[in-house]
């Protein structure tokens, strides 16, 4: 006999459509025992007041809850860096919208407390504990605040609760929220700390954020699944995506290792569907021999090309700098709108550099890049 978990990537449900899973995959995510998705943002309420933070603020449909609920979900991960977009009142009401709904919820809460609290599930005579975490976007409670939010990847309560929670339970699931966006690999410093993880008690880390999928690699017999991409996600920026992605279903037995399965699908008029693996856009066995062959040079080149590419240009936003690639018009003009706006620019300004500063996969990221155009004179 075995336990099953059913495991997708990220969810926001803005325009409260209650078909967002087609038939056959919610039939799926029913049939297994545990299923758990990432709750990518609140749920919207008569007055949203946004919090001040770079980037954009994202909510979704309050009946969104109700319709995980009915697709079979039991447990909703809401550490990611969504959840707090709309502060303390939005965060506590879509907890409320959560427990109304008879649903588990984890990696947040209304106080330190909390969110880093784990959650044991006893099903089949198998104990699973569940940890979930996200790296320090806005809303991160990286120290005691008074205040509600999400738990950082990086606190020693992690680490504490994991080496906990190892001696309570068969197993441990980790939920994490973490990686740069829109690249096929894991940076070095995500692959480190999951794997530090599994050496501390963790026996799978199921990985979201980036939006799109990453490869998967057994660890010491562990199991690190580094982005599943996007479950469901309609907001205006990815309506129109195929968010071709997969999710896992894991089956923990008491006396062997710990198997799975890959469910591939994608959107299709507004619908996450069950699909072949053919009828995706990219290929998992590519995807994992990527954490072998030269991953190291990948990773650096990466590193550089996103450097060069983005965060070279944040930095001359966030610091009022005369960017380099403006011809001298443009640089005179830049000059006189820089003086005109200044004090009403301060403010984002200061956002974006905190932003690039405080946000671990942004701060890995540039200081890569910066020590091998340092230290050793590296190229892409």
């Amino acid at each position: 006999m075995n336990l099953t978990l059913f495991a997708c990537g990220d969810v926001v449900n803005y325009t409260a459509n209650s078909k967002f899973i087609d038939n056959e995959l919610k039939r799926i995510v029913q049939n297994c025992d545990i299923s758990v998705c990432n709750f990518e943002a609140p749920i919207k309420q008569g007055r949203m007041n946004p919090i001040k933070k770079a980037g954009p603020h994202v909510y979704q449909s309050k009946e969104s809850v109700r319709y995980l609920k009915e697709a079979g979900f039991d447990m909703l991960s809401i550490a990611n860096n969504h959840i707090y977009d709309y502060g303390d009142d939005a965060l506590l009401n879509t907890i409320k919208e959560i427990q109304k709904n008879n649903l588990f919820y984890i990696g947040g809460g209304k106080n330190f407390s909390e969110a880093y609290q784990s959650i044991i599930i006893e099903k089949k005579g198998i104990k699973i504990g569940f940890l979930a975490v996200c790296e320090n976007e806005f809303g991160c409670l990286f120290e005691e605040q008074d205040r509600g939010g999400y738990s950082w990847i990086f606190h020693y309560k992690i680490d504490d609760n994991v080496k906990k929670l190892k001696q309570k339970v068969d197993y441990v699931v980790l939920l994490a929220h973490a990686g740069v966006e829109d690249i096929e690999i894991p940076i070095k410093e995500w692959r480190d700390r999951y794997q530090r993880l599994c050496d501390l008690g963790v026996d799978v880390v199921i990985g979201h954020h980036p939006h799109v999928p990453q490869g998967y690699e057994q660890y010491n017999d562990k199991l690190i699944f580094y982005s599943l991409g996007n479950f469901y996600f309609d907001t205006n920026a990815f309506n129109n995506n195929s968010d071709d992605s997969f999710s896992v279903i894991l089956k923990f037995h008491k006396t062997r290792k710990i198997d799975f399965d890959i469910i591939y699908h994608k959107k299709i008029n507004a619908q996450t569907c069950l699909v072949g693996k053919q009828e995706v856009s990219f290929s998992l066995d590519y995807l994992n021999s990527l954490l072998d062959n030269n991953y190291n040079k990948r990773n650096d080149d990466i590193s550089l090309e996103l450097f060069n590419r983005y965060y070279h240009g944040y930095y001359e936003s966030a610091l009022n700098a005369i960017p380099k690639k403006l011809n001298w018009l443009r640089k005179i003009k830049f000059f006189f709108k820089t003086i005109i706006c200044h004090k009403e620019n301060e403010h984002s300004m200061n956002l974006l550099l905190l932003h690039n500063i405080r946000i671990d996969s942004h701060r890995f990221t540039v200081q890569r890049a910066l020590s091998l155009i340092s230290e050793t004179g590296y190229k892409a």
